[in-house]
Order: structure tokens, then C-alpha cells, then sequence
């Protein structure tokens, strides 16, 4: 009879005919599993996107006839797994021996009604039944090994696991397109539409190329001309960005660039994007499903690295300025040109660096092309006055760079007048960093200091030379040489200057940090503050200038003729300066900012080269004020006799009228022997009597008669007469007194050894002639102007200020009108941007 195992049993016999119909169908579904496994993973990583659509369908259709035949090839291959089977299935994993799930199934065939046979019966079944108590199942074998020995189901697993990484949300999306083909493309309607741009980089200034192709598969350019209906022709520079869209195709489509080809990101659905860079390439094409979209012929311009090179000798400026003049190019235009300056022997400065590199401005409109000169003020370097080689670096957008032939340089320097300063100046130059150097500056510190009745005993100078002295014996390092330097400069300015050498150095700080400013773009409100910091400075500098000039009985005589030039001037300026500034108008203000440095380097110039006062210039000087008190006389006498000549009610008694008129006429004649010894002074030191004297001599004689005579009414007139040929006098005095001396005009101090000179200051006024028909300042003066600035900066005229800021205000109008179209809006929020 059966025997039942239990609800364990029959789980374990359920498995066992499970796992050996896997067994059994596992091979043969391996051809089916595969193949499914293979188009999944190719789904999930989009790769039909990247084949024509009739490939695609053929694909699709080859799965499936494949797939649906294995698989019915596999079903038909199930077999019928009996129980039997099952156990010995069980018995094998659990290691039993004689079978012993099959005897327990087994009955007594023979010998039931034996009691001895039906003993040992059910003796044979307890044994059993203890051996199959521990029964084991372990997993079915698949046997692929034989169906497939290169391990292709390992490949399979591989790729669906990266597919499903690569898909990530848009798998399900990838399946359906994988297994639905775009068959409208077989049937010749093409819905895929192509947007791309082409934008060149911005240094370049050239507009950007949209192309596009629509269902006609033709592509158009915003520009350049189609060439055989789709091919068009595109010239644009290295470096140009691409934007690339797609819409529609099913599949993502890829750029191309000659060989190289770049995939598209999908943004939706069935829209695609990309963004890359143009560096080379003769053709650009757009390839989707293996066909192309569009395709483009390409001249793809390289950038050129820019020229540079200095076209004449150095130069030193009236303002003892390096002027190197240059020229350089670039085919769109330069970012940089920078001044290299090395010394010859190879020194550095003490504590810093052994190259100088400084800036050159740049024209705020077309670079391509530039012409110009270096400008730098070096006087004050320790270099100045040395020779060092130098070279210029002109750099365009792209960061390449050119470099021009080294040429020798003697840096200017300053000559210094007074006798301290100069030993001072000579000391600084030749001080460095080496033990002899620095022994050698103790030295010369100690003997200077030892005699302060060289230098008036000015304190200043005497504390001055002991720090410089105690920094040089005690502290060892190089960048104390590099302070005692700045220490000896700044002492030697100081007996050369006086005061005013910290007004002139505050200006020149605050003058570099509003160019600064000017340069980098600052805000409006740094510029301000900046703007007020020059205005503060420059009035400080100029009565600084006036006050030691005054001191040391430097102002010269004046001559009427002379180009005249006040603070106004130059606060008119300012203001203006201020205004170009708020409009925006920033390359203006900077050349601006450059006629104000230019004309107050001339103003610099008064203390920087004035050098010693001659005896024949003090002479003078003494004579022109001496023919200013005749002129004060003869004006306070003129007033005096108009008094006593007024009507009989406010007359004097008669005897004091006869007493005044007797002072008068002694008055007169102390004035008239006065201008005679003037005119002799005259002949001596000009050579000539100035005109006007004479003439104002013999007026006074005239007067002297009528005064004589007691008639003091009829003295007035030759008393005018007096007057004005003095004051007439007076100018063609300072003129001939100019000639005299060689100046061209009446001035104080040298700019350079060529000749230049400044403008003197008298009164609130700075008066002066320069050669070269300019004005005190240096600026040129067109012919028959008075003293108008005309110089090759080109200013706005106060119309066109007020113009633009009319022009401004509106702007800022509109902007505030939401009404008005949102694309007028964008382009006016544009115009304002710079402002």
C-alpha cells in the first residue's frame, strides 16, 4: 500500500518536478531569453536612434520572428515530469542510498499472509522511513554551458544592467520607441525640424548665423547664401559657440564636424539639444537615423596672435616722462599692451622684483590698430637715470600674446638744485643691497647729517637721514634697502620742494587711483569719492605751490599778454569730467582724465624744474615791482587831486587848498624822478626803454606845471595820460624783459634742458607763455584763440552733454512704462546696462 509523507513531502516533491522542467526548458528558452535580453539592452541605451528607420523596422520585425519561433520551439519541448522521477530527484540531492522514497511507495507482493514475511516488511519500511527523514533540494541546473559555450548570457545581463542606468525615467519611453519605428519617414514625410546657432565670440564683434531646416529638409542661413539649395557656405571664427536644436525624428540625432561626431541631449520626448564649440573643421553637418538633416561647408578663421613693435627711439617729455613710441595689430582687436623694463646688468630692486611691468592705455574704440606712446612717470623709480632693455607685450581676447625686439633704455631722472638734495638723489641711486653698498650709505648718511646749517637745520630732513641711517646698519633684510630708498627720495623732494612736495605726491596717489578706478569699471559712487579725493588734492597742491613759490620771492614778473588759466579752468573740468562719468560716457572721461594729468604735470613742474634763480632774473623781478609802486603812486595822487578839485561846498579853507596843492607837486616830482631812474634801470638790463615810459614822463611834467600853478583841476587829465602810458609801459616792460632774458614769456623754472617752460602763478590766476603756441597748461591754441583748450583729445561740447542726458532721461522714461512691448523693453533695459 502507499504510504502519504505529509504536506512537506509533497512540497519538496513539488519542487523536485519544478525544478526538473526548468531543467528541461531552460535550454530551450535559452534562444528566446537571449535574444529578448539583447533588443531590451539596445532599447535602453537608444541605440535604434542612431539607425535609419527602415533598418529599424527590419530590426524589429527580425526580433520578432526570431523571438515568437524560439519560444514556440521551447514550449514544445516541455516534457511530462512524472512523480517518480521527482523523488529520485530528492533522493539524489539528499544523498540516500537504495532508494529509499521509492520503497516506501512499494507494497508486499508476496507473502501477506505471512506473519514472518509481513515482519520483516514493515521492519524494511522503518528503516526507510528513518533514512528519508533529512531530505534536501538543491536549486535546479540550468545547463547553458553547452548551449552556450562563450558565455554570451554574461554580455547580455552586462549591457541590460547599463541600459537601465543609461535610461533612468525614460526607459519605458526607449522600449516603445524601440518597438514602434518612425514608418512616417518611409513614407516620405519628414516632420523633423533643425534650429542651430552659431554665435561668434564676442571680442570679435561679428553677429551670429542661424540655420534651420524644416519638412522640406532645406537649410537657410541668416547671412551667408544658400548654395545648391541645402549646402550653404559658413565663414566664422575659431572659437564660435554652437546651440543646436531638434524636434522630432524619433531618434537622437548627432552633430558631425568632418569626422568627429557628437551626440545630442535629449531635453523631451522627442526633443533634442546641444551646445559645443567650433575650433577647425571643413564641413558641419546634423546626422539623425543615419541620415543627414542638413550639412554646411565651413572656413573656420584661427585667431592670429597679435603684432607688436616699437617704431622710433625712446623719447623723455617736456614732463620728464619715458614716451616709447609703438604699433600694434591684431585682426580683432587687442585686450593688453604691457611695457617690460629689465636692467641691463640684471639687478633687481631691492626686496622686490628685477622686472618693471606697466600698463599702456588702449583707444576705447577700434584695436584692431594701435599707434602710441608710452607715458610713465619713472622719475621717481629707483632706476631713473640708469640704462635698462626694454620690450612691449600686446595681448588680443584669446589670451595670445606678441612681443616686440628689446631695445636699450637711460630711464629719465630728476636734476635736483639744491646741494643736499642732489647728494641725497646720488646716494639713493647708487645704493643697494650688498654689505659695501650699505656701509658706504651709513657713511655718507653721517656726513651729511654732521653739517645741518646745509640744509637750515630743517628737522624733517635731520630726523629723516638718522631713520634712514639706523635702518641701514640694523635691520639686514632687502626690503629695508627698498625703504631707506623711498626714505632718501622723499627727503631730497623735501629740500627740493618744500611743503608742497606732500601736496604734489597726494595729488599724483589720487590722481592713479581714480584712473585705476576709470580702467576696471568701477560704480558710479567710487568714482565720486574719487572724483572729490582729486578735487581736495589739487586744490592743496596748487596753494601749496603758490605759498612755497611766494615764500622763496619766486613768483615772476607778469606779463598782461600772457594765456591766462585759473582754478576754474580746471574745476570746469572736474565737473565735467563728473558728468561724462554719470552718462556713461567712460572712454571720455579717461582721455578727459588724461588732458587733467597732462596739465598738471606742467603745474608739477613749477618745483620739479625750476632750478636756480639768476641774478639777472631777480633783477627783474625787483625792477617790475618796483614800476608797480610808481603806478600805485601816480593812481593815489590822481584820486587826491580829483578830491581837492570837487565842488566849493565840500572845498578846504584857501590856505589848506594852497598846502595840498603844494604836496601834490611834490608828490609829482618824487614820482617823476622816480620812473627816470626806472627808465635808466631799464636801459641797463633790456637795452632799450620800453615804450610808454617816456611818454608817461612827459604827462607828468605837464602835471607838475598845472599843480605848480595852482590850478589842480587842469592836472587831472595829464595825470590819466601818466597813468595809462605806465600801465602800457608796464607790459611792453615784462615783454622786453622776457626777450631780454630769453624766455619767449615770463615764467619761472625749466621743464627739460631743451627749453620748455611753465606757467608762473600770480594772484588766483596762473599766467604763463609756452612755446609752440600753447597755454600754461601745455594744451595747443588754434589760431586766434584766447586760450581754449584744443587739443587731440576729443571732449564733448556741453551740447552734446546735455544732450545725452536728455537722451538718458527718457530712456529711463520709458523704462518705467510696463505698457510698452516687452521687446522694447529689453532693448531700452540693454541701452541703460552701460549706464
Amino acid at each position: 500500500m502507499k504510504i502519504s509523507r505529509g504536506p512537506f513531502f509533497k512540497f519538496y516533491l513539488m519542487a523536485a518536478r519544478a525544478g526538473l522542467a526548468l531543467e528541461y526548458l531552460w535550454p530551450a528558452l535559452w534562444p528566446a531569453v537571449g535574444l529578448a535580453g539583447l533588443f531590451i539592452a539596445a532599447a535602453l541605451l537608444d541605440l535604434f536612434s542612431f539607425v535609419p528607420v527602415w533598418l529599424h523596422a527590419a530590426l524589429v520585425i527580425l526580433f520578432l520572428i526570431g523571438f515568437f519561433g524560439a519560444l514556440q520551439k521551447a514550449v514544445t519541448r516541455i516534457p511530462n515530469i512524472r512523480a517518480a522521477a521527482a523523488r529520485h530527484r530528492i533522493e539524489v540531492n539528499s544523498g540516500l542510498d537504495h532508494r529509499p522514497l521509492a520503497a516506501l511507495e512499494d507494497d508486499l507482493a508476496i507473502g501477506a499472509d505471512d506473519a514472518g514475511a509481513v515482519v520483516l516488511w514493515q521492519a524494511h519500511r522503518q528503516r526507510m522511513e528513518e533514512q528519508a527523514r533529512s531530505l534536501r533540494l538543491r536549486l535546479p541546473h540550468a545547463g547553458l554551458t553547452s548551449r552556450d559555450p562563450w558565455a554570451i548570457r554574461i554580455a547580455v545581463a552586462v549591457l541590460l544592467v547599463v541600459g537601465v542606468f543609461a535610461a533612468g525615467s525614460d526607459g519605458f519611453s526607449r522600449l516603445g520607441r524601440a518597438l514602434l519605428p518612425e514608418l512616417s519617414a518611409l513614407a516620405g514625410a519628414d516632420t523633423t525640424k533643425l534650429n542651430l546657432w552659431i554665435t561668434p565670440p564676442a571680442y570679435t564683434g561679428e553677429a551670429p548665423v542661424v540655420l534651420k531646416s524644416g519638412a522640406s529638409s532645406s537649410a537657410s542661413a541668416n547671412g551667408p547664401a544658400p548654395v545648391d539649395g541645402r549646402q550653404v557656405y559658413i565663414d566664422i571664427p575659431a572659437g564660435s559657440a554652437v546651440l543646436a536644436q531638434v524636434s522630432g525624428g524619433g531618434a537622437v540625432p548627432e552633430l558631425r564636424v568632418d569626422e568627429a561626431a557628437e551626440p545630442f541631449g535629449r531635453i523631451e520626448a522627442d526633443r533634442y539639444h546641444l551646445e559645443t564649440k567650433l575650433n577647425k573643421g571643413s564641413r558641419l553637418a546634423v546626422h539623425q537615423r543615419g541620415r543627414e538633416l542638413a550639412g554646411w561647408e565651413l572656413n573656420v578663421r584661427q585667431d592670429k596672435a597679435p603684432s607688436i613693435e616699437i617704431t622710433a627711439a625712446a623719447e623723455t617729455s617736456r614732463q620728464m616722462r619715458v614716451q616709447i613710441p609703438y604699433a600694434s595689430q591684431d585682426d580683432y582687436g587687442l585686450k593688453d599692451v604691457t611695457l617690460s623694463m629689465r636692467r641691463i646688468d640684471g639687478t633687481a630692486i631691492p626686496g622686490g622684483a628685477d622686472e618693471i611691468i606697466l600698463r599702456l592705455p588702449l583707444p576705447g574704440g577700434n584695436r584692431k590698430l594701435v599707434k602710441g606712446k608710452s607715458n610713465h612717470d619713472l622719475v621717481a623709480h629707483v632706476w631713473a637715470g640708469l640704462p635698462v632693455l626694454v620690450h612691449l607685450l600686446a595681448t588680443d581676447e584669446n589670451g595670445q600674446t606678441g612681443v616686440s625686439a628689446v631695445e636699450p633704455v637711460v630711464l629719465p631722472e630728476r636734476q635736483f638744485s639744491h646741494t643736499v638734495a642732489k647728494e641725497i638723489y646720488e646716494l639713493r641711486k647708487r645704493l643697494t643691497a650688498k654689505d659695501r653698498d650699505r656701509r658706504l650709505g651709513i657713511l655718507k648718511l653721517d656726513s651729511i647729517a654732521e653739517i645741518p646749517t646745509r640744509f637750515a637745520g630743517n628737522y624733517t630732513v635731520y630726523l629723516a637721514l638718522r631713520v634712514a641711517r639706523e635702518r641701514l646698519r640694523q635691520d639686514r633684510r632687502d626690503i629695508a634697502v627698498a625703504d631707506v630708498q623711498k626714505i632718501l627720495w622723499d627727503t631730497a623732494l623735501r629740500l627740493e620742494e618744500g611743503r608742497a612736495s606732500d601736496a604734489n605726491r597726494d595729488l599724483a596717489a589720487a590722481q592713479r587711483a581714480l584712473a585705476d578706478a576709470l580702467n576696471r569699471g568701477a560704480d558710479i559712487k567710487e568714482l565720486e569719492r574719487l572724483m572729490d579725493e582729486v578735487q581736495k588734492a589739487m586744490q592743496k597742491f596748487v596753494a601749496a605751490l603758490m605759498r612755497e613759490l611766494r615764500q622763496r620771492g619766486q613768483l615772476p614778473p607778469t606779463d598782461p599778454n600772457s594765456q591766462t588759466t585759473d582754478m576754474q579752468d580746471l574745476q570746469r573740468m572736474l565737473d565735467q569730467m563728473r558728468e561724462l562719468m554719470r552718462q556713461g560716457s567712460r572712454e571720455a572721461a579717461k582721455q578727459m582724465m588724461a588732458e587733467l594729468q597732462r596739465m598738471l604735470q606742467n603745474l608739477r613742474g613749477a618745483l620739479a624744474r625750476r632750478g636756480q634763480q639768476s641774478e639777472q632774473s631777480r633783477r627783474a623781478q625787483k625792477t617790475m615791482r618796483e614800476l608797480r609802486g610808481i603806478i600805485r603812486r601816480q593812481q593815489k595822487l590822481l584820486d587826491e587831486t580829483f578830491r581837492r578839485t570837487r565842488p566849493s561846498g565840500q572845498r578846504r579853507r584857501d590856505e589848506e587848498h594852497s598846502e595840498a596843492n603844494n604836496e601834490g607837486l611834490d608828490e609829482q616830482k618824487a614820482v617823476r624822478r622816480e620812473l627816470g631812474k626806472m627808465m635808466r634801470k631799464f636801459g641797463e638790463q633790456a637795452g632799450q626803454i620800453p615804450k610808454g615810459l617816456g611818454d608817461a614822463e612827459r604827462a607828468m611834467r605837464r602835471s607838475e606845471r598845472a599843480l605848480g600853478q595852482g590850478r589842480p583841476g587842469d592836472s587831472i587829465d595829464p595825470q590819466n595820460q601818466a597813468l595809462d602810458a605806465l600801465r602800457r609801459g608796464a607790459q611792453n616792460s615784462a615783454q622786453s624783459l622776457a626777450r631780454r632774458l630769453g624766455r619767449g614769456g615770463v615764467g619761472r623754472g625749466r621743464l627739460d634742458p631743451r627749453g620748455g617752460r611753465f606757467g608762473a602763478f600770480t594772484g588766483p590766476r596762473l599766467r604763463g607763455l609756452r612755446p609752440g603756441n600753447r597755454d600754461p597748461f601745455g594744451r595747443q591754441l588754434e589760431e586766434g584763440n584766447a586760450g581754449t583748450a584744443t587739443g587731440r583729445v576729443k571732449i564733448p561740447e556741453e551740447s552734446e552733454i546735455q544732450r545725452a542726458r536728455k537722451i538718458l532721461n527718457e530712456l529711463r522714461k520709458r523704462m518705467g512704462d510696463q505698457w510698452r512691448p516687452e521687446l522694447e523693453l529689453e532693448y531700452i533695459e540693454r541701452l541703460l546696462k552701460r549706464f
